[in-house]
Order: C-alpha cells, then structure tokens, then sequence
C-alpha cells in the first residue's frame, strides 16, 4: 500500500444509485460527470449519520483515477501546498485493487472533448467471477476506448502494472457558482480582472512548489460571489516544473506548444491565466494557432498583456510575478473614474442706482493632476466698501487662490483644508494691506476627482444639488443669520429684518484670523469633506442672488433646465425680474464622473 488510507473492498461498483464506502463516508452515486484527462469524475450524495439531523443533503465530488493518472501528481502537490486557502479539502482518499463502473447511459453523458464513450462494465455474476487481474485489464481497455487517439495516442492512461486505483473524495462546487457558470454572464472590467488576478496568484502559489499549471477545468472551480476567494477542486492540470510528457497535450487553455509536447514550464502557466482573461473580455476563447496571434479588443493595457502573455513565443511571456502585479495594477487603475466638469457662470451689477459698478468678482481653476486626478477651484467673493474699495478687496480675494500654485501633495481631506485656510490668511493679509475700509466675502470650493472641500467667509452662499434636494454648505456670517440661531427671530422674520445686511466675518477687517474663522464642512456636515457623485451640482453664489431667488426656486430651476448655462441664466432672470437691487454673481459647477476606461 501506498501512504493512502485504508483500502476499500477488495470489488467496488461504482454505478448510478449503488451505495458505496468510503473510508467514514456512505456514498450514493448519483450521476456521471465525465473523463477528464485521465480520470472519471463523479457527482455524489454523501449519506446522513444516525447522529446527523440535519435534512439538507450534502453532495461531493468522486474521482477516480489510476496510480499513474493526474489524481497521483494531485495527490503529491496537496501535500507540498498542505491548507491553502483556494484549494478544496480532500475529505476521503482510497487505493483500491478492483473498481467496475456500472452506467448504462455513460455515453450520453461524455463532454465533447471526449466524445467515444467508455464500454460499460456491468455487475453480473460472471463479471463478478473474474479474476481481479483480468478486471483490471478489462477496465483498462475500456478506458482507453474512451479517450481520443490526438490526446494520447497507443497509451492507456488509466492503468499501471500495479492495477490499482486512487478513490478521491471533495465537496461538490455549486453548479450556479461553477467558472463555467461566471463565465456565461457579463461582468464588469474590474470584476473580470479581481478573478484572473485570484487564478494568477493560485498559479503563482503552486509554482512556488516547483509546479505549473498548465489548464483549467472551469466546472469545478467555484467562484464565490461574496468576495471570497475561488477554490479550485481539481489539481490534475498541473505537472511538476521540468516535467516532460510522452505525447502532446490539448485542452482549452493549453499553451500551443504543449502539442510539439516540450517540458513543462513557467510560460505554460502564463499562457492559461491570459487566454482565461482574453475569453472574460472577448466571450470566446483564443485562436490556439501557433503562427496567427488572436484578435484583441484595444481596451489600453488589457490589449499589452493579452499580447504578450498569449504570445506563440514562450520566452516572451510574462513570470507568473510579473503578470500578476500587472493586473493588480490594471485593476487599480479601473478602479479609478475620471471626474469631469461643466462650469456656467453669470454677473450682473443688478438695477441699483447706489450700485454701479460690481463689486463681485468670480473665477475659476481647473489642472489636471495627472492620469486620474482632476482638480477644480471654485471662487466667489462679494465686496464691501466705498470708492471702489470693494471690488478691489473682491478681486485681490479671487486672483490670491487662482493665482496660489497647487501643492504636490495635495490629497487628503485634512491636507486640503489647511491649504485653503493657509491661503484664507494669505488673501487676509493682502487685503488689509492694500484696501482701507473694505473687505470682502469669501466662498471657495476646492474639489479633487469628486471630493470637495470648502473654505467660507461672509454671507455668499454654498448650495449642494444632490439626488432632487438642495443643501446649503456655508454658514452666513451675518448678525440675522445669528439672531435666527439664537431663536430670537424666525428664519421667516430674518427675510424683512433690518440689520440683514450686517456682517459678523469678512477678510480684510482684521490683521489675522483667529482659529475657527474661516468655516470649513465640519459646521455643516461634521465632516472635512464629502464625496460627490455623478452629476452633482455645486452653486457658489453672492447675496445678491440668494436673498431674491430662494433656494427651493433654485432647485426647481436646475432640476428642469435643458443645460447648466441655461439654469444660470434663468436664476439671474428671476434676480433682475425682482428688482436686483444688490450686485449678483451665480457661478455652478456639475460634477460628471465616468469610468476611466
């Protein structure tokens, strides 16, 4: 005996319904699933305990296979792998002397790659009178018959001199959850490359131990749905490094080389991850001819690994390293969303007689940061001040953050906000210098992809547009805006107050800021930052359009307008329609976010 456990009977039938033992197991056959390479595979029930009570049946995968078949290399690998992770448990594992297989209907259950159907060998008494050697041999001949002559051709796979058969026992893979099954639905980029990543990683596992693996058996590999890793219930694709077989090899994902029947290596391996990948992307599998490359999707990157992991020229090929680092990178990198946006804009000095010329001042800052990474800059600033003072405290306000150059490490939420407070000073500063008796509001919006972070001064105005709703961002720095938090007056009554134009914060009006001075998300969302999503509408707007147009009027406005510029023009209609007895500036930024690929 070898280092198997215990033999079963001396004669085992393996027939549809029959009842066998295997080691603690009572097995019932249920069905034929097919000869893969050199061993037969097996759908069973595993039989309930006396002290089992549970009543959901629990199937299992029997394979059966000669000393010299693929369950013999598998045999050793498992035991140079021990408990990983993406492998099937073996459950029970048995040599046996004489195995019959019983299946009236076996030919009709053959997968196509080989399609000559084994001879039955049925259970009668003269069989059962035959000496365990001439069922060996018979059982040999049969199999023999069952494979094609391309394959291994004048070679019986399925027996040695020993006569003697490995019985291998596994859970069952979820029919629904098989590769095969993944394989028939559509999934996204990202989705298809975390799977041929978890395949490469196993491959790359396995050659760690001096093995390649050099196809796949997609039905029974399952995929887990939940985030787990796959786990692969057959091992007999793969063959020791170096190892040299008599005849050629075929099969799905085959490298084409393996028909001129060289030795086992690295490229083999390489070869099967990409034609997994190429058939994720393409639906189909790869044209195996060893002198036309197969077509591929110009999808940027995806197209350079299929080209060089599918090449006919083994050397070419990636390591089993490289190629998966290379779509963990891929994967990040389809991961990443582009962040686009549309601006509109619109000023006016309004229809006040005591106001003409505008002291708002506006801008905006787009750079592209690299590859992935957009930055927007979003600026409104309203001036106070007689004899010009205002509009040029607005305009020192808006040039000081366009201006600013943008900081390498410009990234996290925090890294922003102390940025843009950095600048709030900086803009301060300037202001009180060169302005007497004037300042400004302030209101910036900085957004990196779609994160956005604000910086706000004064009494202009930050509205956030988000699935049918409208928020407001900033604070109002102003003394009705605190008689209202106080609840001294309703919101109601602050419309008609008098003092409604005093303001508590400004830059320009004192030498430094104090801590706190300059409001970030954190006073109205407890947050430095939000994410934005697709089609996000981000309003920047000074006194003169809020206190006319109110923020449920703005809503409706952009909510039914046929573009951006055209709500914008629409709002700034309404204000002059009013009265526009203040300067009005309506800036409006759309966040568009799209796939990187």
């Amino acid at each position: 005996m070898s280092e198997l456990e215990n033999a079963l009977e001396l004669d085992v039938v393996i027939g549809e319904n029959r009842i066998i033992s295997l080691e603690s197991y009572p097995l019932k056959i249920l069905s034929y699933l097919g000869l893969f390479l050199d061993v037969h595979h097996f759908k069973v029930e595993i039989q309930r305990t006396e002290k089992d009570n549970s009543e959901t049946k629990e199937f299992g995968l029997l394979r059966v296979g000669g000393l010299n078949s693929g369950l013999q290399r598998e045999i050793e690998l498992r035991k140079q792998l021990q408990e990983y992770g993406m492998i099937a448990k073996i459950l029970a594992v048995s040599e046996q002397k004489s195995v019959s297989i019983d299946f009236p209907a076996l030919g009709s259950e053959v997968p196509d790659r080989t399609p000559n159907p084994i001879e039955v060998v049925t259970d009668s008494p003269e069989s059962d009178a035959v000496d365990d050697r001439e069922k060996t041999a018979e059982l040999g001949e049969n199999l023999a018959a069952y494979l094609e002559e391309e394959y291994y051709p004048e070679q019986d796979l399925y027996t040695d001199a020993s006569g003697t058969y490995i019985l291998l026992l596994t859970g069952y893979p979820e029919p629904t959850l098989t590769l095969e099954s993944w394989l028939q639905e559509n999934h996204s980029a990202e989705e298809i490359l975390s799977l041929v990543i978890q395949i490469c990683q196993c491959f790359s596992h396995i050659f760690q131990q001096k093995w390649c693996s050099i196809n796949l058996n997609t039905k029974q590999i399952e995929v887990n749905r939940q985030g787990k890793p796959i786990k692969l219930f057959d091992l007999t694709d793969a063959y020791p490094l170096d190892y040299k077989p008599q005849h050629g090899l075929s099969g799905d994902y085959y490298a084409p080389e393996l028909a001129l029947a060289p030795s086992i290596h690295e490229g083999m391996s390489c070869y099967t991850t990409g034609a997994l990948l190429y058939q994720a992307f393409h639906r189909m599998l790869p044209d195996r001819d060893r002198y036309i490359s197969p077509e591929i999707q110009p999808i940027p990157r995806i197209y350079q690994i299929l080209k060089i992991a599918l090449s006919p020229v083994p050397e070419e090929r990636f390591s089993l390293a490289q190629l998966r680092d290379l779509l963990v990178a891929t994967r990040k990198e389809f991961r990443q969303v582009k962040t686009r946006w549309n601006i509109a804009s619109h000023s006016t000095v309004g229809l006040s007689t005591s106001r003409l010329q505008n002291e708002d001042n506006y801008g905006v800052k787009q750079q592209q940061l690299s590859d992935f990474n957009t930055l927007l800059l979003g600026v409104v600033a309203d001036g106070m001040g007689g004899m010009s003072q205002g509009e040029i405290a607005s305009q020192i306000a808006v040039q000081t953050f366009l201006k600013e150059p943008i900081p390498e490490n410009l990234s996290t939420a925090e890294q922003c906000n102390t940025w843009l407070v950095d600048i709030c000073q900086k803009t301060n500063q300037a202001i009180a210098e060169k302005v007497q008796d004037g300042g400004t509001t302030l209101s910036v919006v900085l957004a990196i992809n779609h994160q956005l972070t604000i910086a706000h001064v004064g009494d202009s105005r930050i509205y956030h547009i988000h699935g049918g709703e409208i928020g407001q961002l900033s604070e109002d720095h102003s003394l009705v805006a605190l008689l209202v938090a106080s609840g001294e007056i309703t919101e109601e009554e602050s419309w008609e107050h008098p003092d409604r134009n005093v303001l508590l914060k400004s830059l320009g009006s004192t030498r430094n800021l104090s801590n706190g001075y300059v409001q970030n998300l954190n006073r109205t969302v407890n947050k430095l930052s939000i994410d934005l999503e697709n089609n996000d509408i981000i309003i920047l707007c000074s006194d003169g359009v809020w206190d006319l147009v109110q923020k449920t009027e703005m809503l409706d406005i952009f909510s039914h307008a046929t573009s951006l510029q055209a709500a914008v023009d629409r709002v700034i209609e309404k204000v002059i329609a009013k009265g526009a007895s203040d300067n009005a500036t309506l800036l409006a930024l759309q966040c568009q976010i799209e796939s990187a690929y």
